[in-house]
């Protein structure tokens, strides 16, 4: 019997759980989600993902807690056990680990009959100065077998009807891509998550993301270029943290930015040419779109003389046009180098 539990663990809001790792199909960015009739309250929907309908839950709504709106930000976790399929909305998927069982410790015990939503529960665990829920997937993905008339309430009749009509093109074109089969998604499809610098969008191939995680106040590198914010720390491994603003030619921020883009930059050495994990300071990570190849526009002549191959090419996003990146290009620009002598 393994001694070991691998675990995905997200956020909601302000709470952090965790789910059994093994039981994860995928997670994907939010897309618009199709009302569902005569379904509890907390089903808000559903979505086609390459043929398959899942169903999605608002774990807010399970558990009892007021609805909030949703937003670009959000996840949704697809949950499979025993050939049923269950999608979770989440604020942001964090990490997987593997935890020790002994790690792992029962919930508080609760008068059950006050406490519907306590079945979810599977235990709480300890992770670094966090405590995590663990809910148990065989619960999440049942469904009732007998709806009451409180749980017969009718859906929204329009998904995220607080939503800007510029937002929820973005949620129809995601929940448009997961139609696509994985065929066609192997070979015609560019998959770019865009962030926002001084107010314009910029597209990073996913290629080239290590991962995306909030900023940390970055330790200052004596002697260093402006393009070099600092040092900061992931787990445990450190980095240098990079603003593109330089490179772009847009002004530097009126205040500092709050996410990072981790990847992987080359760097010259004496000995020969390598690699290093690097993370790039964007004021928002807002998206992650699939592009056919074909829809990619050519730059502007004179963005192109400029940047040369380190720019992609264009497209529409939301009400501006996108530049999408070559971000590895733009990293190994020589001028961006550090000596590591001293």
């Amino acid at each position: 019997m393994p001694s070991i539990r691998p675990l995905l663990i997200f956020d909601l809001d302000n709470a952090r759980f965790g789910v059994d790792a093994t039981l994860v199909r995928e997670s994907i960015w939010l897309p618009e989600l199709t009302p569902v009739e005569e379904a509890p309250p907390y089903i808000v929907g559903m979505f086609n993902l390459r043929d398959l309908l899942i169903p999605v839950t608002d774990l807010n709504l399970r558990f009892g807690h007021p609805a909030r709106p949703y937003c670009l930000t959000d996840q949704v976790i697809v949950l499979e056990q025993d050939q049923s399929l269950m999608g979770l909305i989440v604020s942001e998927v964090r990490e997987v680990i593997e935890l020790p069982l002994a790690a792992i410790h029962p919930s508080p015990g609760f008068d059950v009959e006050t406490q519907r939503s306590s079945s979810l529960v599977e235990g709480e665990a300890r992770v670094g100065d966090d405590i995590v829920t663990l809910l148990d997937v065989n619960q999440l993905v049942r469904l009732p077998q007998f709806l009451t008339e409180a749980t017969m309430e009718h859906p929204a009749n329009r998904f995220c009807p607080e939503a800007t009509p510029e937002q929820h093109a973005v949620y129809r074109a995601r929940a448009k891509a997961l139609l696509e089969t994985l065929a066609d998604e192997e070979g015609a499809h560019l998959a770019l998550a865009v962030v926002e610098l001084n107010g314009e969008y910029f597209g990073i191939e996913l290629d080239a993301v290590q991962e995306f995680c909030e900023i940390a106040h970055p330790s200052p590198i004596p002697c260093c270029p402006p393009h070099i914010l600092g040092a900061i720390s992931l787990r445990g491994n450190l980095f240098t943290l990079l603003d593109l603003r330089l490179a772009l030619n847009l002004p530097s921020a009126e205040q500092s930015s709050n996410k990072v883009v981790v990847t992987r930059a080359s760097t010259l050495h004496s000995a020969g040419q390598g690699e290093q994990m690097v993370g790039v300071a964007v004021d928002e990570v807002h998206d992650v779109v699939y592009l056919r190849r074909e829809e990619l526009q050519p730059a502007p002549a004179a963005l192109h003389e400029q940047r040369g191959t380190e720019i992609k090419g264009t497209v529409p996003y939301a009400d501006k046009m996108m530049v999408v990146l070559d971000l590895p290009a733009l990293l190994a620009r020589e001028e961006w180098i550090v000596n590591e002598s001293v």
